[in-house]
């Protein structure tokens, strides 16, 4: 399976989008990055999917324009139905890791229409962040430099087998690229803000099947947070021992297996 890059207009610049090559059957499966990631990150676990598959540059990260607001309802969720649009695509599966299954979270509840599931690795509904921890956060990252901020964050936030991962420290640092500071600090600020706890009760009313997945090793998104998630959508939860935050290379074969079922039964249960 190879993966082709295609454009699409959005609300505030152009959006990026990695999708796959061929005609494949089944529900188009969207698969949103992390915060100051980029699609890339998804390339192995969509390349072990044998269904259509569209992993878009959200605004600010990427090969996508770098205008905000960079906030999940305003900002993300605009660009995903832009996407949703740009490429025809009517009613999808949502998989989205840390911010990215807040995202889809979101959507499903905003539009439920368009969404027949939701998975989330690593996500939460609010990290409830203090501002003053935030600003601790984007004095750092000034101090550092967009490289130097995320080479050190990154070993931080993965399982301990996978901290002197040369491959994953690697792909993080072209997902991370070289955006300005100003940039990440906006989006750091909209990310660690960020709260959909007013939106949930509508996902578990449109019956869209929540799967949230935690990595045990997760210091970001700890589990309790992702069963959180899972009770306040009518969702399941599942964790994945020894995996940190970024299980979509981390353990990236596993992550196909939990997409491929939680799709499969969602599909059967809308037939």
């Amino acid at each position: 399976m190879t993966l082709d890059r295609v454009s699409v207009a959005g609300e505030t610049g152009r959006l990026s989008v990695l999708r796959t090559t061929g005609d494949r059957p089944g529900t188009p499966l969207v698969l949103l990055h992390p915060i100051n990631s980029a699609a890339v990150v998804w390339t192995d676990v969509a390349q072990r999917l044998g269904r259509p598959v569209v992993a878009p540059d959200l605004r600010g990260h990427g090969r996508s324009g770098q205008v905000g607001p960079f906030t999940v309802e305003e900002g993300y969720v605009v660009d995903v139905l832009a996407v949703l649009d740009g490429l025809g695509l009517d009613r999808v599966h949502l998989a989205g890791g840390s911010l990215g299954g807040t995202i889809s979270v979101a959507l499903a509840a905003l539009r439920p229409e368009r969404v027949l599931s939701v998975t989330a690795f690593g996500s939460t509904l609010g990290t409830r962040v203090p501002a003053e921890a935030i600003e601790e956060m984007v004095t750092e990252l000034e101090a550092k430099g967009t490289a130097g901020y995320f080479a050190d964050l990154v070993p931080q936030i993965v399982g301990p087998a996978y901290r002197s991962s040369a491959a994953i420290g690697d792909l993080m640092a072209e997902a991370v690229g070289t955006r300005p500071e100003a940039v990440i600090a906006r989006i750091l600020r909209g990310a660690f803000g960020a709260d959909i706890r007013h939106l949930v009760g509508k996902v578990a009313a449109a019956g869209v099947p929540v799967l949230a997945v935690a990595g045990t090793e997760d210091p970001t998104c700890p589990v309790a947070m992702s069963r959180e998630l899972a009770e306040a959508t009518g969702g399941t939860a599942m964790t994945l021992p020894g995996v940190g935050h970024l299980p979509m290379l981390e353990e990236p074969a596993r992550v196909a297996d939990i997409l491929r079922d939680h799709l499969a039964k969602a599909e059967g249960a809308a037939a």
